[in-house]
């Protein structure tokens, strides 16, 4: 099966200094430390790489893209392009690229460093992780110096974000490359705000790149990322002033981290997915729609945020719609759909369907039958999703459901999902972007859901609709803004009332930091990055916007 990630863009924000203050008020130099991987850092700079298969910092210190796309809400970012505009009915993406940039060997970048970028990805498979060329894209060209234009064979607009975030490598270091999956890229070339430093096994020391294209940027003088052995070596580390941020799930942040410096630690986790319990609609217990309802209205979603998260992350909306989308996606005119906890309701639609209860309050089926006890799937030593399993477990016994939890290692796990052999299983969004298509096309599009091989590669429900198709279909077509929220209406619609899947609770980026030393880091009043990791795309823009306090 071929990969296919899409994603969608809303507004084009032209500006190139999002989150950033005024040149009068930062005091310039320092260095940002950062833990920015667990284990012995790896001695690869090259950023065709998988995320972690490459020094930290690669994908945000040293390499741009074209534009950032915000996971939160889809706000753009301009990079190293300045413009987009669909044109032929959306059969061709035509970007303005930047001018007045050098890469860092001093060599003028130019729209042709774009065009070569894809077409070495088209060149070896191996290296296009995103599945572009594999999704309707037929040819890239540079139109001028600083004009690309992208083909379609058909339409497909929400593959913008992923051309939006491919890094842009010099045509002139890389076409000398013949074998550019195994290249470790010792002495990278790169447009980015910092050039490469020092490294060793525990720390990667990267520069000001002094000819940087953004005037007065960066702040910093330089940036360590830094290796930690654990979550919980990073934490101490934190604690101890010895780094400024890390990227890690901290148990009760507020009593383990804010508590023990109120003035300086802080914390930001920003929704960008959301953990789902998916319902393995291949077994014959839960093609019943009834069934699922009731499920869905006999689920306390409160409680779970508050043990598994500690009431920092929020119970899920109904629709799966994250928070900073819902404004743009969901539609209100369908409010009166969305279920909550409600166990009378839940036992009135059982009654209505034909299932009855026995003395003992063990729920019984239309066929007279005990229903059996309901595996929940988690992975092993998951503790917030084996939180949320034994509440789930809990609450459902409210309706006559006994369910009994599972526990799986990764390897074990993943293919109890892919292969349909659970019952329910608690996971994440198979698809999270800047808008509600990824989760939905990725969670819901037929093709995933393994139906030529019996591998569903992300419709871990196997839930088929030839509307949802449809609707996703009629989606990819357009870059209308109408059209699209159209489309996603009809899918929403059947997202609460089919009960493919039941969203849980939201699903965060952790970003934990202290300010005795560093300012500037995103937060919920400027959500500049979208939360995303420091050594991750969005982490440009983090690594721009923080100064010495």
């Amino acid at each position: 099966m071929k990969r296919i990630f899409t994603i969608y863009v809303m507004v084009l924000m032209l500006i190139c200094t999002v989150g950033l203050v005024s040149a009068e008020e930062v005091r310039y130099g320092g260095m940002v430390r950062i833990a920015g991987q667990w284990g012995s850092l790896t001695n690869n700079f090259n950023p065709f790489l998988a995320s972690g298969q490459n020094a930290p910092g690669t994908r945000s210190a040293l390499y741009e893209t074209i534009f950032f796309v915000s996971p939160l809400d889809g706000a753009i970012t301009p990079v190293l392009g300045t413009a987009y505009q669909w044109e032929d009915n959306n059969l061709k993406l035509i970007i303005e690229t930047r001018q007045g940039v050098k890469w860092s060997d001093g060599t003028p970048f130019t729209a042709n460093d774009v065009v070569f970028t894809f077409n070495y990805m088209k060149k070896h498979p191996a290296l296009d992780l995103n599945g572009i060329w594999a999704n309707d894209v037929t040819k890239v060209e540079a139109l001028t110096d600083h004009k690309v234009q992208i083909t379609f064979a058909k339409p497909n607009t929400p593959l913008f974000r992923y051309i939006a975030h491919t890094l842009i490598v010099p045509e002139h270091i890389w076409s000398e490359i013949e074998e550019p999956s195994t290249f470790t890229n010792a002495n990278p070339v790169v447009t980015g705000p910092f050039v490469k430093g020092q490294f060793s096994s525990q720390a990667v020391i990267y520069q000001r790149n002094a000819t940087y294209w953004m005037e007065d940027k960066p702040y910093l003088d330089s940036v360590a990322y830094q290796a930690a052995k654990s979550n919980d070596t990073a934490l101490l580390l934190l604690l101890r002033k010895k780094i400024d941020y890390s990227h890690l799930f901290i148990p009760d942040p507020e009593k383990a981290l804010v508590a023990k410096d109120p003035t300086n630690n802080k914390y930001w986790w920003s929704v960008t997915n959301t953990n789902i319990l998916y319902l393995n609609t291949s077994k014959e217990l839960f093609t019943d729609v009834a069934f699922r309802q009731a499920l869905a209205y006999a689920i306390d979603k409160d409680p779970l945020s508050e043990k598994a998260y500690y009431g920092v992350i929020a119970p899920a909306h109904p629709t799966g719609i994250i928070p900073g989308q819902q404004p743009q996606w969901v539609n209100k005119a369908l409010s009166g759909q969305f279920y909550s906890y409600d166990l009378e309701k839940a036992k009135d639609i059982l009654s209505k369907a034909g299932y009855s209860w026995d003395g003992s309050g063990s729920l019984i089926d239309p066929s007279g039958n005990k229903v059996p006890p309901v595996r929940i799937l988690v992975g092993a030593g998951w503790t917030d999703f084996i939180s949320m399993a034994q509440l789930i477990s809990k609450s459902v016994k409210g309706i006559g459901i006994e369910m009994v939890i599972e526990q799986e290692p990764w390897s074990s796990y993943i293919n109890s999902l892919m292969g349909g052999t659970y019952d329910t299983a608690i996971c994440w969004g198979s698809g999270s972007g800047s808008t509600p298509y990824d989760l939905y096309y990725r969670t819901l599009e037929s093709t995933f859901a393994g139906q030529d091989d019996g591998i569903a590669e992300s419709n871990y429900s196997r839930y088929s609709s030839p509307v949802i198709d449809a609707a996703l279909a009629k989606f990819r077509a357009s870059s209308d803004l109408t059209v699209q929220q159209e489309a996603i209406s009809t899918i929403q619609q059947l997202v609460v009332a089919d009960v493919p899947y039941i969203p849980l609770t939201n699903r965060a980026n952790f970003n934990d930091y202290q300010i005795s030393r560093i300012v500037g880091w995103p937060d919920a009043e400027n959500p500049y990055n979208g939360g995303d990791p420091g050594d991750e795309l969005g982490g440009r823009l983090m690594l721009l916007n923080i100064r010495l306090k």
